[in-house]
């Protein structure tokens, strides 16, 4: 649990940093597929870097019957497709409409209610009623949160965007679960290559519809720290963490985002809260350390 809220904590930031690089005028798609782009040469490098070690290295003993799990292709470019393109591309498209803490709000609820339908029709690890009446209580969080419920002009917008992306991370994170759950991928499998055909995807989008950025050392330092920390790294960390946590759990930790954006939000934009906005997030983050709490308290020694 450890290694998925430390994601998070990078997560946050990116919140923050997106806003920051699109003062600079560059577009979302572009941005998205250019810190994905990097992210995806960085895991390649270092990549190469532990082959050319392991080659070096002494060769010790290598035990039979070890077969290498080839990942079928067209599992590759869902992944792609669902868990950057999508659940990424169109996310960066709706954070230019709204706040990061609107952005986050939107995503823990998003997120949060795809998860409970395909774990209606698939996952089916939601067999604890607690569980459940945490996720309702995360809910209840935003629903007050966002009163009395003003989305005029281009937050609608906004908000339908974000929550499109959120049907591609939950898709994401059902197949992801569905492959480690069965041996059928490895956790670096499920990274690399869905990583670079969604950044492809959201370049190609980007450079067509949103054209070539003028590119400033503020910029390209942000492109680089979300490429290479908040995406190599942060995803490769998540998608490992992904095999010692259910679904929903990650669903959960993933809500923490919300006070964390929010805390960021303040401190870098001096934005305002409401008591309402305070309120929303007070519950949503009690609601998640008390399923986590319980959740470990039911687990047997």
């Amino acid at each position: 649990m450890g290694a998925a809220l430390l994601v998070t904590l990078l997560w946050s930031t990116s919140y923050i940093l997106n806003k920051m690089a699109f003062q600079h005028h560059i577009g979302p798609f572009t941005l998205a597929g250019l810190r994905y782009s990097v992210s995806a040469i960085t895991l390649v490098l270092v990549r190469l870097i532990l082959l050319n070690r392991s080659s070096i290295a002494p060769k010790k003993h290598v035990r039979k019957g070890k077969v290498r799990i080839q990942l079928r292709p067209y599992y590759i470019v869902v992944l792609g497709v669902t868990g950057y393109l999508m659940a990424q591309g169109l996310q960066y498209a709706g954070q230019m409409l709204i706040t990061p803490t609107q952005t986050s709000m939107m995503l823990s609820v998003g997120n949060t209610a795809a998860l409970i339908v395909l774990d209606v029709f698939w996952l089916r690890e939601l067999r604890g009623r607690t569980s459940f009446l945490g996720i309702v209580a995360a809910l209840a969080g935003i629903v007050v949160f966002y009163f009395p419920w003003d989305f005029r002009g281009g937050h609608i917008s906004g908000i339908l965007l974000i929550l499109a992306s959120c049907a591609g991370y939950a898709i994401h994170l059902a197949i992801t679960r569905y492959l480690l759950k069965n041996g059928k991928a490895s956790s670096g499998d499920l990274v690399l290559m869905p990583m670079a055909i969604g950044a492809f995807g959201m370049l190609v989008i980007g450079l067509i519809f949103e054209g070539l950025p003028k590119f400033s050392w503020p910029l390209l330092g942000i492109i680089l720290w979300l490429g290479i920390i908040n995406g190599s790294f942060a995803f490769s960390l998540w998608t490992w963490s992904q095999k010692h946590l259910r679904a929903y759990e990650n669903s959960l930790i993933n809500n923490l985002m919300l006070l964390e954006v929010a805390v960021l939000d303040i401190l870098i934009f001096h934005r305002n809260l409401a008591v309402a906005e305070v309120l929303g997030l007070l519950i949503v983050g009690l609601a998640v350390v008390f399923v986590q709490i319980f959740s470990h308290l039911k687990r047997p020694t």
